[in-house]
């Protein structure tokens, strides 16, 4: 079926209905707003919202299950359909399976398939169908993984946790969505209000206002979305200016609480970026050092970063909140604020009118390619910087277009183009300094304030350390990322210094503020008063309990139960994590310190040999290793992997610190003169390599 033809049905099956659940709060759906608001239903059952899952029918399937296959060396692959059911058949190895579609997942440029695997389990199957048209490579069955990158039994595989619907997906395809993890049981009761994303994933209030508007009265569909004010064009060096009212902050937490890579902070319907959510910082390797998009990170965390969102820009300037479409053809969306007789021309883009390097785009927000075939763009609307994308490592978007230039090409022709564009004040530039040059920058306002909890975070121990009227300040601040990351690196220090500000934090009005100096108390091996905090302890404990079916919640379970003293279930609990994911470091990490403690250091290196098996090459863990096998005595051994570490990650100055002390102790001085050497040119400051090349 060609992409327009399934649409057309698709449509027509989103506007009649969609599929509910009972359960729960009752939520509005199209049909209790259509009366009042036929255009903006008539545009959203033609959006990818309207779509973003269901039922498997007739009308949803969009691939061939005429009998089509997909093979490689890993997995062969039939689908077929039979009895109004979709079947896909599956071999790997020697395991073959047959396995019922129960949903279809997004529907443009590609569509997955949900299928159960019992414990209430939804998993996302591996090999989607492309819904391009045929002339754009589509209407054919690909894999989204690497064949024998993942195998059955790896978190990864698509059986593993990490391709399960319930807690990475379903929250965002799907309205009013609780998860009902059961942890105790391992297993799901996750239900829903609709199947896609409808009205009230938005207007929260919806049925209260659809029930009062029909009883005449006058309710609020929510919290006020709509954009206020009015943007006035741009002219010469004068920025456009917003005329009127600022746009409230809740539109952008409202599309953003799906947009955007993030932590859910609690089970329950909706919810807000900074809230109900918190949202990942700009750290690689889910960032560029330049703060562009890496990783599978969507769209907040790029869009935070840009001076149209620090203006008050929202996302209804640019888009049609019920379509999801643009609001007008190529560089006329730019043109609404920016000038288009001083920026849609030559002597600004220097390229031909109406080529592909005179759109706005092009430059600002260049495409990355994600699940193969899905095309995004960035919205941190960057002035390109070739320089910085060298130094940075990320893609430079001249090089896009003109592939048979270099690096060097590019930063000399917009070198010519702008002389005065390459000074060291980009946001990669400001990560290279050391802490006392970021404390500014911490206390701009003008600068965004994700870019600031980023950095924050980053210097989190200096500022413990040595800045803590700076950290304290910051806790102060408006806004609540910064908030949440100044009371997330008390954890860094010494808490009964810091036991007064983190409880300021446990009053704190975000719940992402609140569990973050919750957290950091747990870390240090105490809680706070039940009494006068019980209601901020068990808003954590339904945070952990939720977070718990992933090995990372069963992290977190374990810290908070080695508060209080638990180390037998902690332990159980590291344990259950590895069994999840026999690859996943911080369990590793934490579980060895458990080992370690109780003087059962050979099991600590065996739990280290596992881990490595499933992620080789781990500095951490090797480093780690090194250390507990000088406590054994095993120098050889020890100091090879102390090496191997420092190797692999010869910018961590620590690492190389302690592989020189190593050898120094072992009476290898010459060896560690040189390893000292070589991180005093990296680090000539650094007090406590001064101080070993001082006994060397």
């Amino acid at each position: 079926m060609e992409l327009n033809d399934m649409m057309k049905r698709l449509w027509t099956l989103s506007a009649l209905c969609l599929l509910v659940l009972a359960g729960g709060k009752a939520l509005a759906n199209p049909a209790d707003c259509v009366d009042c608001h036929a255009s903006e239903v008539a545009e959203w059952s033609r959006s990818q919202h309207a779509v973003a899952m269901a039922e498997a029918t007739p009308e949803s399937v969009a691939g061939d299950f005429s009998g089509a296959r997909y093979e490689d060396p890993d997995l062969a692959v039939q689908f077929l359909q039979k009895d109004g059911q979709f079947l896909i058949h599956t071999r790997e190895g020697d395991d073959k399976r047959e396995w019922v579609v129960r949903y279809t997942f997004g529907v443009y440029p590609l569509q997955q398939y949900l299928l159960d695997i019992g414990d209430g389990r939804l998993q996302a199957f591996n090999i989607a169908w492309d819904t391009r048209a045929k002339a754009e490579g589509g209407q054919r069955w690909f894999r989204l993984d690497e064949p024998g990158q993942n195998r059955p039994g790896d978190a990864m595989h698509w059986t593993g946790i990490y391709q399960n619907w319930n807690n990475q997906c379903a929250d965002c395809h799907s309205t009013g969505l609780e998860r009902n993890y059961d942890p105790v049981a391992d297993r799901y009761h996750t239900q829903w209000q609709h199947v896609a994303v409808s009205c009230t994933a938005c207007h929260d209030a919806a049925l209260d206002h659809a029930s009062a508007q029909r009883s005449g009265d006058s309710l609020a569909a929510g919290v006020q979305l709509a954009a206020v004010g009015a943007w006035l064009v741009s002219e010469g060096q004068r920025p456009p200016r917003l005329q009127g009212a600022k746009s409230g902050s809740e539109q952008v937490a409202t599309c953003g609480q799906c947009h955007s890579l993030r932590t859910s902070l609690t089970d329950s319907a909706g919810g807000k970026v900074h809230n109900q959510f918190s949202l990942s910082r700009l750290d690689q390797p889910l960032y560029y050092s330049d703060g562009r998009v890496r990783e599978e990170v969507f769209v907040l965390g790029s869009f935070e970063q840009s001076k149209m969102f620090l203006a008050g820009v929202v996302c209804s300037d640019c888009h049609n909140p019920h379509s999801g479409n643009l609001k007008m053809e190529g560089n006329g969306v730019c043109a609404q604020c920016h000038n288009a007789g001083d920026y849609d021309t030559p002597d600004h883009h220097h390229h031909p009118r109406n080529s592909a390097g005179a759109q706005c785009v092009s430059c600002h927000m260049p495409e990355a390619s994600f699940m193969r075939i899905d095309n995004r763009r960035e919205h941190s609307f960057m002035v390109p910087r070739p320089d910085v994308s060298k130094a940075s490592g990320s893609p430079d978007v001249c090089l896009a277009c003109h592939t048979n230039q270099d690096r060097a090409w590019s930063m000399e022709t917009v070198g010519s183009w702008y002389p005065d564009l390459y000074q060291p004040d980009t946001w990669h530039h400001v990560q290279q300094r050391n802490l006392s040059e970021v404390l500014a920058y911490l206390a701009d306002d003008h600068e965004p304030a994700i870019r600031r909890a980023t950095l924050l975070e980053q210097h989190g121990q200096g500022l413990v350390a040595r800045h803590m009227a700076v950290l304290a300040s910051l806790a102060k601040s408006d806004h609540a990322v910064i908030r949440e990351s100044a009371y997330r690196v008390l954890r860094h220090g010494d808490m009964s210094q810091s036991w007064e500000l983190a409880e300021n934090g446990l009053a704190d009005d975000s719940l992402a503020v609140r569990l973050a100096a919750f957290e950091s108390m747990v870390w240090s091996g105490t809680l706070p008063d039940p009494e006068r905090w019980g209601e901020v302890q068990r808003e954590y404990e339904h945070y952990v309990d939720m977070q718990s079916d992933l090995p990372a919640g069963s992290v977190l379970k374990a810290r908070y139960l080695m508060a209080g003293d638990y180390v037998y279930k902690a332990e159980q609990q590291l344990n259950r994590a590895l069994g999840k994911d026999p690859g996943y470091v911080p369990a590793t990490i934490l579980l060895t310190d458990i080992l370690r403690a109780g003087d059962r250091n050979l099991e600590a290196v065996r739990a280290i040999d596992q881990t490595l098996e499933h992620s080789p090459d781990e500095p951490q863990l090797i480093h780690l290793r090194g250390l507990i096998r000088i406590r054994l005595q095993n120098y050889p051994a020890a100091l090879a992997d102390l090496e191997r570490a420092h190797q692999l990650v010869p910018g961590q100055w620590l690492f190389g610190y302690r592989y020189a002390v190593a050898l120094f102790q072992l009476d290898q001085k010459d060896k560690a003169r040189q390893v000292t050497q070589a991180l005093l040119q990296q680090y000539p400051d650094n007090a406590q390599l001064r101080a070993l090349m001082n006994h060397l």
